[in-house]
Formats: C-alpha cells, sequence, structure tokens
C-alpha cells in the first residue's frame, strides 16, 4: 500500500484504508479537520506519516497549519522543530 494525495488531503491504499482531511480557509493556512486509520491498521504509525506529509505539502506552499483534529494537534505539540508552523483560525 502506499499514500498519495488527494483532492482534500491524502490517503493509505486503495481503497483507502487511512486519511487526512485537509482545507484551505486562506491563503496562508491549512487546517486538519480529521485523521482516520482503519482498526486493523492502527498503531502502525500511519496516521503520523499522514500528519507528516500535509507538514511538508505546508512547507511546500508557504502555509501555518490549523489542526482542528486532536491526534494532528498531538503530534504537532510533541515536536518542537514544528511549534512554528502551527497557528490557530
Amino acid at each position: 500500500m502506499e499514500y498519495y494525495q488527494t483532492e482534500n488531503g491524502f490517503a493509505y491504499g486503495k481503497p483507502p484504508v487511512a486519511c487526512i482531511v485537509t482545507r484551505k480557509p486562506g491563503n496562508d493556512k491549512l487546517t486538519i479537520d480529521h485523521t482516520y486509520v482503519s482498526t486493523q491498521l492502527r498503531g502502525q504509525g500511519i496516521a503520523r506519516m499522514l500528519v507528516m506529509l500535509v507538514v511538508e505539502q505546508a512547507q511546500k506552499e508557504g502555509r501555518l497549519i490549523v489542526p482542528l483534529c486532536s491526534y494532528a494537534a498531538r503530534v504537532l505539540a510533541e515536536n518542537p522543530e514544528l511549534s512554528a508552523l502551527v497557528t490557530t483560525l
């Protein structure tokens, strides 16, 4: 299985068995609204990888991340080097 970009975020597997949903509420922000991993695949680092793909996208596009998803907020808070990318709406 592989990770790939979707219209509103990123996914893993075809058909998707994990996904992260994002929005662009303006020119400078990228929200993470929801992260989902099927129960059979949880605990394997898939959701963390999806968050990091959003981080890469935000960095490439020069956007700040608004982590509305509690899991994404926790992952970003655990990485002090990413704190400069995190903002609020």
